[in-house]
């Protein structure tokens, strides 16, 4: 069911109902806090199921006090989303309501539909309020608190890390400013010269970014972090301390991981999850990108860097756009995509063929920096 553009009336009643339901059946039991370098986020745990989840992928940032905070994420394990819609918009509930009664009893359900509330002003890809009985998440937004509601039914760490990094969706949206936004991408580096390593999935990126980083690089993410633009400059800032590996480059990389612990295999068993805190001395919070690197995986014996032409640099930034508002579920939002784009145009762009030995490739990385510095 889709509700399109209720009043601001309705959407304060509903979003304080869903308060009133889970401080009527749960009891909070821990506040947190993420340091995002831009951005202070508190985290309300109502259900203990949550607690390993967010200690695991978010070490790095997470705190336990702060002076002050800039937006609210509730956090619950909910045992009943197919009823749940019953308290939070009451004039739906079968028992108050003969004709949505009738409904149900036609179609011979036994449960509610999917509910969706968009407003236009908010996005007209992204609803303020969800309940999705596919993957049995509960999702609200109350723009005037800034507080975001998250419930997840099950939290079993193989079916839950199916949903990929911790509500890395809500992350977005709190760090989406003017200046500053969430991106799909890695980056490393040496001598405070960060390298933003702009691609898709499958190309090579996490296993460099990760290797380097073993190697000595300084690093941030090899997945998700947040870009910040300051007049001319572009920072860099780490969000998680997971990592996530195929398994081919697990097993090639096992004994290098040896002090790491091992999260999960996604469910999919297409990916591995790494919790990286053993190597929390190599982080960088607000790490200066000097320049921007394509990598492509090649069939070449060794490893090659050479300046993008005009064509590579346009896919390389298309992939870092493209990448990141698919997984965002930004694809429509064009002020998104231009500041995207404008981020990193200027940046010089290189291309790194990497071939099959991943540590010829890092040493490959390691020469064209010091030449780079040097030049």
């Amino acid at each position: 069911m889709r509700i399109d553009n209720p009043a601001k009336e309705k959407l304060k009643e509903y979003n304080d109902n869903l308060l009133k339901y889970i401080k009527a059946n749960y009891s909070l039991v821990k506040t947190y806090y993420l340091d995002l370098g831009v951005k202070i986020i508190r985290l309300l745990c109502y259900s203990e199921e949550f607690i390993p989840h967010i200690q695991k992928q978010l070490t790095y940032t997470l705190k336990d006090k702060a002076d002050r905070f800039d937006a609210t994420v509730v956090l619950w394990q909910e045992k009943n989303i197919k009823q749940i819609y019953k308290h939070i918009m009451p004039e739906l509930n079968p028992r108050n309501n003969l004709k949505r009664r009738i409904e149900i009893l036609t179609k011979q359900c036994n449960s509610f539909d999917d509910m969706w509330i968009f407003d236009k002003n908010y996005s007209t890809m992204k609803p303020l309020l969800s309940i999705d009985l596919f993957q049995n998440i509960v999702n609200s937004y109350d723009e005037e608190n800034q507080t975001y509601y998250y419930g997840v039914e099950n939290l079993e760490p193989e079916e839950f890390i199916k949903q990929g990094h911790i509500f890395v969706q809500i992350l977005n949206n709190i760090l989406k400013t003017e200046n500053t936004n969430l991106v799909h991408g890695a980056c490393i580096g040496l001598n405070n010269k960060g390298i933003l390593l702009c691609a898709r999935g499958q190309r090579g990126k996490s296993t460099l970014a990760v290797l380097a980083m073993m190697e000595g690089f300084e690093y941030v993410s090899d997945d998700y972090l947040t870009l910040e633009k300051e007049g001319e400059n572009l920072f860099a800032h780490p969000i998680y301390s997971i990592i996530t590996l195929s398994p081919r480059m697990y097993n090639e990389l096992y004994d290098r991981l040896e002090n790491s612990r091992f999260v999960s295999n996604n469910a999919r068993k297409d990916k591995y999850v790494i919790n990286i805190s053993n190597f929390h001395n190599q982080f960088k919070k607000k790490y200066p990108v000097k320049l921007c690197m394509f990598p492509e995986i090649v069939s070449d014996k060794e490893p090659s860097v050479k300046e993008c032409s005009v064509q590579e640099k346009g896919r390389a930034i298309t992939h870092l756009v493209h990448s990141t508002v698919f997984q965002m579920n930004d694809r429509h939002d064009m002020k998104t995509i231009k500041k995207l784009i404008s981020m990193v145009k200027e940046f010089r762009f290189y291309k790194i063929c990497l071939c099959n030995d991943i540590y010829k490739n890092v040493e490959c990385l390691k020469d064209f920096i010091k030449e780079y510095n040097n030049g």
